[in-house]
């Protein structure tokens, strides 16, 4: 009998997993400059795609998206700088990123006089 190649059984619990067929990449891009700036991408035949660019000052800006099981496109673009941070937009929606809250203690007991630490903090 013919395996079907869609199932393979997993070695390490017997249990049979379902695979799928590659999705052919249409066009692709990866540029990297000696300045440290970058973009890469790509789109593929099932309509879901990434572009993401890095200029030599640390900003990121990109966007990626797929067609859902209902034929809509999802996107969501982004950003991120120093200012900032990540900012996601996901279907025309801007999310609030997190806030970090810089928390510093001292101990007085031991010669470490300063610790450190953040935390991220729901800003919603």
């Amino acid at each position: 009998s013919r395996i079907d190649p869609r199932f393979v059984q997993n070695i390490f619990s017997n249990e049979i997993l379902q695979t799928t067929t590659p999705v052919p990449i249409l066009k692709y891009i990866n540029q990297h400059n000696n300045d440290g700036s970058y973009t890469y991408g790509y789109q593929s035949a099932d309509g879901s795609y990434k572009l993401e660019t890095r200029l030599a000052t640390g900003e990121v800006s990109g966007k990626y998206g797929y067609i859902d099981s209902e034929g809509n496109l999802k996107e969501t673009v982004y950003g991120a700088d120093e200012e900032h941070g990540f900012v996601p937009v996901l279907d025309g929606v801007q999310l609030s990123a997190p806030s970090v809250e810089k928390t510093v203690n001292f101990d007085v007991t031991s010669s470490n006089s300063i610790v450190s630490s953040s935390r991220s903090v729901d800003s919603s």
